[in-house]
């Protein structure tokens, strides 16, 4: 066989040969392609059914977004709240400050003698708060020009011994550390004589109540409100709703069945918080890891309703409690950190010691020394019963019956379910928010970027509570 031929062989069992070896990794390569689909399309079905056993997965419509950061506040189980204080008011006379001149400006006053108490409770009592708020007085003073002295004149009601205090006022400031709000007193702006809004508020009121009933969405709510998924609880006098643009994935509205804002009996409120509570443990029968409950309630258009028909928005969160209600729950687990205490009892204790409560049963309310807006009263109890809800009915009466606050806004955070890490007392929190006739807004950028600024002193908001309760019960009993 020639050289060329020999070289031709050659040459041909090589292409052959480099075919073979084309074919086999091709056919290695579908292989692996196909083991890989096989094996991507296995681990797709693991996680799916992972995700729907662990029942994270609910429905299309209330699946919570997967790609938030979990969450990095570690809380611990607190001892159990209690209502009672072991110290009260008579005891903190006798055994804590020689005297107590019952008001803002007093509290600051008595701090000094306090602090050099030798009774044990005292002094434990005063490390509580001294380790939960600061009260600072301050001196400000002025200058009036002549022209000006005549105008302050007439704004303080013509009224010396008031226009005295113009010229070396006392300013409070009260600052609680672990929630982190600061409130600001100036006891003679409580002082001014307050000019009537020029229209009448119950013209208002009756006539806004009649305009808006003629096209009220939740007078009809069967055809004009929409349903969760799972369909709408009802009661007696009360009904829940979706929200239609909602704020999470279980916001949902819980309303009277009559109309009006601001009548109602004890019997239709507890119907309706009974019917909060039906809601959320349906709510969380079909979402089990939804377990912090909040409520906020508006009245009327000056505090932010939307409509005038009474209805309460409630979110039911899988994560935590929302926004200040959480900021609270983080400062009592930073306060337990400290003093190994619950937060919520050390401050019955104190406002009992000041006494700045009101108890029926084993719920307490008393004025927040750090209030939000005027007349801020908090409602406590471990849980929310017949107790709880009773004595914020009458809280919510005095305002509105006896010291004529039409509008009001409120926010209730209720314990979270099945946690025992962290968890809240039942509370409420209830503020005034000004004539309802006011065009002016009642927050500006003092309570949005620095302090809150109230001037309605707690001693006489506590007295609107107490005055309630002894005027209500009586009649109930007679």
């Amino acid at each position: 066989m020639s050289g060329t031929s020999k070289d031709q062989h050659y040459q041909a069992d090589l292409d052959t040969a480099n075919e073979m070896i084309r074919k086999c990794a091709m056919a290695s390569v579908i292989k692996w392609k196909r083991n890989s689909l096989v094996l991507l399309v296995v681990l797709v079905l693991v996680v799916l059914f992972v995700y729907m056993s662990s029942g994270t997965y609910m429905s299309e419509s209330y699946s919570p977004l997967k790609f938030q950061s979990p969450v990095r506040h570690e809380y611990t189980v607190w001892p159990e709240f209690t209502p009672v204080s072991r110290l009260d008011h008579n005891y903190f006379l006798t055994h804590c400050v020689k005297n107590l001149n019952h008001s803002i400006t007093g509290l600051f006053q008595l701090q000094e003698q306090w602090s050099v108490s030798r009774h044990t409770s005292c002094r434990d009592l005063y490390d509580k708060f001294k380790t939960i708020f600061t009260i600072d007085g301050r001196k400000a003073t002025l200058s009036l020009p002549d022209l000006l002295k005549e105008k302050v004149f007439g704004w303080l009601g013509k009224e010396q011994d008031l226009y005295k205090e113009v010229f070396n006022q006392d300013v409070i400031h009260v600052i609680n550390e672990f929630t982190h709000e600061h409130t600001v007193f100036n006891p003679l702006r409580d002082k001014r004589p307050v000019a009537p809004p020029k229209e009448p508020e119950d013209v208002y009121f009756n006539q806004i109540m009649k305009d808006s009933a003629e096209s009220c969405d939740f007078c009809n709510y069967k055809n004009f409100t929409a349903e969760h998924t799972f369909g709408r609880v009802e009661s007696k006098f009360a009904f829940s709703a979706s929200n239609v643009f909602k704020l999470d994935t279980l916001h949902a509205l819980l309303a009277l069945k009559k109309h009006d804002p601001l009548h109602w009996s004890l019997e239709e409120f507890l119907d309706l918080f009974q019917l909060v509570n039906t809601w959320i443990n349906k709510a969380n029968t079909n979402f089990p890891k939804a377990r912090y409950p909040g409520v906020v309630w508006d009245v009327l258009p000056k505090c932010g309703a939307s409509q005038v028909h009474p209805h309460l928005h409630v979110i039911l969160d899988f994560e935590r409690h929302h926004g200040v209600m959480e900021a609270w729950r983080k400062g009592a687990q930073q306060y337990f950190d400290v003093q190994h205490s619950n937060y919520f009892s050390d401050l019955v204790s104190i406002y009992t010691a000041f006494n700045l409560t009101a108890t029926l049963g084993k719920a307490v309310a008393f004025p927040n020394l750090v209030p939000k807006k005027d007349h801020e009263i908090v409602v406590i109890a471990e849980r929310p019963d017949s107790d709880f809800y009773t004595l914020l009915f009458l809280v919510l009466r005095g305002l509105i019956d006896d010291v004529h606050k039409m509008c009001f806004s409120m926010g209730i955070a209720l314990p979270a379910l099945n946690v025992a890490e962290g968890k809240l007392p039942a509370y409420a929190r209830v503020i005034t928010r000004g004539y309802i006739t006011d065009v002016r807004a009642d927050i500006s950028s003092l309570e949005l970027f620095l302090s809150t600024n109230v001037n309605i002193d707690p001693y006489n908001t506590i007295e609107i509570v107490r005055n309630s309760i002894n005027q209500r019960l009586k009649k109930s009993e007679s």
